[in-house]
């Protein structure tokens, strides 16, 4: 199984009283469709937020179109999660998560992640600082499964191999976005930069690759993207590792961490039920 865990929404959406027009639902319905027919199981939309986090933020979801082929993660009518994330789909169908993206400049925003916590399939933290960035990494906030680092601008800071595998011990995984790749000349060496440190201070471990398509056309097929893994000296299995079992893993993280009690008590949906049913994907790419 292959996926991608980040179909954004528009940049409007996140901001105070945002809003997805239809014209836009129905350009991410494409987007979604390629994905499938590209052979991805799984996509995640991608919702991300700059400022302090509110639940208001989740009235984005309710314009939510049907999408042709596609199962929800959540109930159209009502925004509430529906079964788990890794749950598989029928033959043909796509996987169609929610995801939380919080850019996070001081430790007050990313406090307030706790107010949107388990509305989500998955929740992402961009940092914008050396300081948020080891947040992000050492567990000062319980609700982040991935580190998000803008690929197509220069950091004024450095992803430290010491920082970054505080994240990996926690089981939070990096994530490289090809989108940028596929931009201008400037931006791709900066795109070549930015995630060859990644693969460096992660060693290729734990690091997920995803598209940020904002169009059907911007989307590649996975053994394309798994390609790319060549430019950042990251060998074929861990690239398509990124794709496969290390996003599988990353929702594995999700789940545990919002849909139990501390990885112990389950309140909706039985975590052995889940962890069977992942059980069964190992023979696919890993």
């Amino acid at each position: 199984m292959f996926y991608d865990l980040n179909i954004p929404l528009p940049e409007a959406a996140g901001k105070a009283g945002g809003h997805v027009s239809s014209q836009e639902w129905a350009q991410i319905a494409q987007t979604v469709e390629q994905a499938r027919e590209l052979g991805y199981s799984v996509v995640a939309l991608n919702l991300t937020v700059q400022g302090k986090l509110a639940p208001e933020h989740l009235s984005v979801w309710n314009t939510t179109p049907e999408f042709k082929n596609a199962q929800l993660s959540w109930d159209r009518a009502t925004g509430a999660r529906v079964g788990g994330a890794t749950r598989s789909v029928g033959r043909g169908k796509i996987r169609v998560l929610r995801r939380l993206t919080a850019v996070i400049g001081d430790a007050a925003q990313g406090h307030s992640l706790a107010s949107v916590d388990g509305a989500y399939d998955i929740v992402a933290v961009q940092p914008t600082n050396d300081a948020m960035l080891l947040a992000a990494c050492n567990g000062t906030w319980d609700a982040v499964d991935i580190v998000a680092l803008d690929m197509g601008q220069r950091w004024n800071f450095v992803a430290k191999q010491k920082v970054v595998t505080q994240a990996l011990a926690l089981g939070v995984s990096l994530e490289i976005m090809y989108q940028p790749a596929l931009a201008g000349e400037k931006t791709r060496q900066q795109w070549v930069s930015n995630a060859a440190a990644v693969v460096r201070a992660t060693r290729g471990r734990s690091v997920i690759w995803t598209s940020a398509a904002r169009r059907a056309l911007d989307l590649r097929a996975p053994y394309d993207v798994a390609n790319l893994g060549e430019v950042l000296q990251l060998n074929g299995d861990l690239s398509k590792r990124a794709l496969a079992a290390n996003a599988r893993a990353a929702l594995m993280h999700a789940f545990t961490r919002s849909s139990t009690l501390r990885a112990v008590i389950a309140p909706k949906h039985s975590a052995a039920g889940e962890l069977e049913g992942l059980a069964k994907k190992t023979r696919m790419v890993s």
